[in-house]
C-alpha cells in the first residue's frame, strides 16, 4: 500500500507500509498527523475524569525529562510498555505526573497503544511528544525516538535554567536597588525638611521637587495606591492580551539588544525539534505543524505557519523561511544546502545544536552588560537623592560658618 507523504527534503514522495504491521503504521501516522486522535469509549471517560482531576495542575520539565529518560533506559533493556509505566508511576514525586502515568498504564493495559493513550494528556506531553511517539511505534524504533526526546527535554531543561541563574541576580539587583530608594526618599529626606524649615534656608530646585513628591506619597497615599494597583493591574492585562503579547514578541525579535539573542534561541530550540520530528518519522508538512504550536512566540509562530503552507504548496521551506525574517540569515542558508542535498534531519540537528550554544552565549553576554548598567543608572539615580540632601546641607554650613 502507498500513501503520498512529503519527505525530509521537502519534496513529494511515497510511503511504503509493509504488510505485517499495516494497521499499526497507518494508526500510528494518523494520529502524528491529526491530534488528537478518536478516544475508543470504554476509556474516553476515565481519561476526561482523570483531566479535570489534574486541571489547574502543572508538570515540571525534571520530572518529565526523568520519565522519558527512564522509559528510553526500559524500553532499549526490552522491558514492555505497560511494566515501565507501572514504575515509573510508582517512582514519581509528582503527584500530577504519578496521576497521568497511572491513567496511561491503564490505558496501554487495555491495549490501547501507547501514543494515543499519551494523545489524552497533551497538555502534560505535548503534541509534538505524542507525535514522535506515534512515529516511533510505526517505525518499530520507539527506543531511540525516546533518547532523541530525551536529549530535546534535557536541552530545553538546561537552557531554562540557564536564563533563570543569570537573569535571577539582575532582577534581585533592580528590586534591591529600588526598595533603597524609596526608603530615601519617603523616609529619609523628609526627615531631613524639618531641618530645613527651621534654618530656613532656600531650597534647591531638585529638593523641593522630591520633599514635594515625597510629602504627596506620604499624606495621599489612600489615593496613590490604589492607583498604582490599577495601572499595574492594566499593565498586566495589556501584556497578557494578544496585542500586547504580539508586540512584545516583535520587541524582542526587532530591537537591537534583544534580537540576536532572541533569534538565536528560537532558532535552536525550533531546528532541535523539528530535527527530533523528521528522524522520528514524522512527515515534513505534519513537523512543521507540530514545530509551530510548540513555539511561544506569537510573530515566529505565525511566520512558520506561512512556511508549512508554502511547503505543502511546494514551495522550498529555505526560501519561506528568508522571506519570513525570523530567524538568523545563516540558518535559512543552511536549510536551504540540506533541502538540495536531501539532509534536513542531519543539518536540522546540526543547526539546532550551534544555534543553541550561540543563544547562550550570546545570553550570557547580554547580562553581562546589563548588570553594570543596572548599577550606574541606580547609583546615579541613589546619588541623586544623596546630592538633593546634601546640597542644602552645604547651605547650612555655609550660613552657620558665616554667622560666626
Amino acid at each position: 500500500m502507498k500513501s503520498l507523504t512529503v519527505n525530509s527534503t521537502g519534496k513529494p514522495a511515497p510511503t511504503r507500509f509493509p504488510g505485517p504491521s499495516r494497521g499499526l503504521d497507518q494508526r500510528a501516522i494518523a494520529l502524528a498527523a491529526e491530534l488528537p486522535a478518536v478516544r475508543p469509549e470504554a476509556t474516553a471517560g476515565r481519561a476526561s475524569m482523570a483531566a479535570r482531576r489534574l486541571r489547574g495542575s502543572r508538570v515540571a520539565p525534571g520530572d518529565l525529562l526523568f520519565v522519558t529518560m527512564q522509559l528510553a533506559i526500559m524500553v532499549r533493556a526490552g522491558v514492555d510498555l505497560a511494566t515501565a509505566l507501572d514504575s515509573l508511576a510508582r517512582q514519581s514525586r509528582s503527584p500530577a505526573l504519578r496521576e497521568v502515568l497511572l491513567q496511561v498504564h491503564a490505558d496501554v493495559s487495555a491495549g490501547v497503544a501507547v501514543a494515543e493513550a499519551l494523545s489524552r494528556h497533551t497538555s502534560v506531553f505535548g503534541e509534538t511528544y505524542v507525535a514522535s511517539i506515534a512515529a516511533g511505534e510505526a517505525s518499530g524504533n520507539l527506543a531511540e525516538v525516546l533518547s532523541q526526546l530525551a536529549q530535546l527535554q534535557r536541552s530545553e531543561v538546561r537552557l531554562r535554567n540557564t536564563m533563570r541563574a543569570l537573569l535571577g541576580y539582575p532582577v534581585l539587583l533592580a528590586t534591591v536597588c529600588a526598595l533603597v530608594l524609596a526608603g530615601l526618599v519617603l523616609f529619609v529626606l523628609p526627615s531631613f525638611a524639618e531641618i530645613f524649615e527651621d534654618s530656613e534656608t532656600p531650597l534647591p530646585l531638585l529638593t523641593q521637587l522630591l520633599l514635594g513628591f515625597a510629602n504627596e506619597c506620604r499624606s495621599r497615599f489612600w489615593l496613590w495606591l490604589p492607583v498604582a494597583g490599577v495601572a499595574l493591574g492594566g499593565a498586566v492585562v495589556a501584556w497578557r492580551s494578544h496585542a500586547g503579547r504580539q508586540a512584545w514578541d516583535r520587541c524582542l525579535l526587532r530591537a537591537r539588544p534583544f534580537r540576536d539573542v532572541t533569534r538565536a534561541i528560537l532558532a535552536g530550540r525550533t531546528f532541535r525539534l523539528l530535527a527530533t520530528m523528521l528522524d522520528s518519522g514524522v512527515p515534513l508538512v505534519e513537523a512543521l505543524g507540530l514545530v509551530t504550536s510548540s513555539v511561544g512566540n506569537r510573530v515566529v509562530r505565525a511566520a512558520l505557519t506561512a512556511v508549512q503552507d508554502d511547503v505543502m504548496n511546494g514551495r522550498p521551506m529555505a526560501a519561506s523561511l528568508s522571506a519570513a525574517d525570523v530567524m538568523p540569515a545563516t540558518a535559512a542558508e543552511m536549510i536551504g544546502m540540506a533541502e538540495r542535498t536531501g539532509s534536513l534531519a542531519m543539518v536540522s540537528r546540526l543547526v539546532g545544536d550551534y544555534y543553541e550554544e550561540e543563544g547562550e552565549s550570546r545570553l550570557r553576554t547580554l547580562v553581562g552588560l546589563l548588570e553594570p548598567a543596572i548599577v550606574l543608572g541606580m547609583g546615579a539615580v541613589v546619588a541623586t537623592v544623596v546630592l538633593s540632601v546634601m546640597l542644602p546641607m552645604f547651605d547650612l554650613v555655609t550660613i552657620a560658618q558665616q554667622g560666626g
